[in-house]
């Protein structure tokens, strides 16, 4: 760990080292890593279970005869991987170059991935699905303070936005190629190709000289020592609670597990309630729905970042950003719900909302890693993460279930498939609350501490 002993002015960067480089490398790999994420959405819905008139179904759903409820836990599995390491990854970059561990934890990622197309039965798989997870955590919480580090002080969020941009690009491209390569080679073949594309990221990771995060090297007499696991647990419930108590944090974290709560349900059940509401048959509002989420998520994206940047990229306006786009996304998508007499009407006024909504990923990201000093940025992230999930997308969708279910009980058919109209709207309104907290932020960050003007103590 003689890396970990460096002092920050000593340490050389790596020879092949821009700023440049950096984001490309980086945006490469977020590719692959939301690219993974499509194939398996991707053989969700192409899969099919096993019937009396196709007895072997197809897909992973059908060589393995699962159920609805089971091929479901295929997209999700990863969460419990990525929940769960998260803060390990965080915690471990105060010991060990950031960048050797974004290399371990997709070299993880590589082998579960393949593993994914080696695998056996449900078992096997949602194991292999979790430990993807725990991969793609490494990425998740050092990549983001990388790019903090190395950006040019004015295109911070034109960079953030670039990188996250590559979340729709990367599932819409997985949806596409997932959907290619298994039909042509089996859904086993797409898990071996995006394995064995992350392997020279993988490679280079360990082979070049190593990069450290601003300030996550700890110093002392004796930084190296190793430490026990009650030390190490103190200190990660102690770095926690010094996160928590950055005010300005809080409110970021609050408000994005509102809106993530929305966004959620708009991916899981936004397609379905178009098509009932509007009586659509076949499969067009699922194409429709994705079409307009990577469009909207690409420019919404590129808009914020750019809007932040044009403003002036502070803390405070940063969550001026994010509330104003959730209140204005929130007018939008109330209206496509509420008033939308068509689909074309209803799809045009929720893409302006999505639009809007997109606004806020490079600024609430930005709002993650300067509301605290560089040093708890990994473990904010993570911390961050853990919530919007845990707290967001994953109660969410059943929670707006139960709500249509109660709502439908006991109507006719097109009474019933009218109630998502309501449903829907009801969910949206946190996008209210979301909207406010930000603006509260924005006002609470004009007296907070901005950690990028050399702030580096805890």
């Amino acid at each position: 760990m003689a890396d970990a002993a460096e002092d920050e002015g000593s340490f050389q960067k790596p020879r092949w080292f821009t700023p440049g480089r950096l984001l490309l490398i980086f945006c490469i790999t977020n590719l692959v890593v939301y690219l993974d994420r499509g194939v398996i959405a991707s053989n969700g819905v192409n899969g099919s279970p096993r019937t009396e008139q196709q007895p072997m179904g197809s897909g992973i759903q059908g060589e393995f005869d699962l159920s609805n409820t089971q091929d479901g836990f295929l997209a999700t599995a990863f969460l419990v991987g990525l929940l769960l390491a998260s803060p390990v990854f965080s915690e471990s970059c105060k010991h060990y170059s950031a960048f050797r561990l974004i290399g371990m934890g997709m070299g993880t990622w590589a082998l579960a991935t393949f593993g994914c197309g080696l695998a056996v039965g449900f078992k096997s798989l949602i194991f292999c699905r979790m430990l993807v997870g725990v991969g793609e955590a490494s990425f998740v919480a050092l990549a983001a303070p990388f790019i903090d580090d190395y950006a040019p002080p004015a295109a911070k969020a034109r960079w953030f936005a670039t990188f996250y941009l590559c979340i729709p690009t990367g599932f819409a491209a997985g949806y596409i190629y997932g959907g290619l390569v298994s039909a042509a080679l089996g859904w086993r073949a797409a898990f071996f190709i995006e394995s064995a594309a992350i392997l020279p990221f993988v490679v280079f990771a360990f082979v070049s000289r190593p990069l450290h995060l601003t300030g996550s090297r700890e110093t002392g007499p004796d930084p190296d020592a190793p430490k026990s696991f009650k030390d190490v647990t103190t200190e990660l419930a102690l770095d926690a609670s010094r996160v928590a108590s950055h005010t300005v944090w809080l409110h970021m974290t609050a408000a994005y597990v509102m809106y993530t709560a929305v966004l959620g349900v708009y991916a899981f059940w936004g397609p379905k309630a178009g098509k009932r509401i509007y009586q659509l048959q076949g499969e067009s509002a699922d194409v429709v729905f994705g079409g307009v989420t990577v469009i909207t998520g690409v420019f919404g994206s590129l808009f914020g970042g750019l809007a932040l940047d044009a403003l002036g990229s502070t803390l405070s306006n940063a969550n001026l950003v994010c509330g104003v786009s959730n209140l204005v996304g929130l007018v939008f998508v109330l209206a496509s719900f509420l008033a939308a007499k068509s689909f074309t009407a209803f799809i045009v006024l929720f893409a302006l909302g999505e639009l809007a909504l997109f606004m806020m990923q490079a600024p609430v990201n930005a709002i993650g890693m300067w509301s605290v000093p560089p040093a708890l940025r990994p473990l904010a992230i993570s911390m961050v993460t853990v919530s919007i999930h845990l707290l967001g997308d994953v109660p969410s969708p059943p929670l707006v279930g139960a709500i249509q279910s109660a709502l439908e009980a006991g109507k006719a058919p097109a009474e019933a498939d009218a109630q998502w109209r309501i449903s829907m709207s009801l969910i949206s309104l946190l996008l209210a609350f979301s909207g406010a907290t930000f603006l509260r932020g924005s006002f609470v960050s004009r007296r907070a501490k901005d950690y990028r003007k050399g702030g580096q103590g805890l």
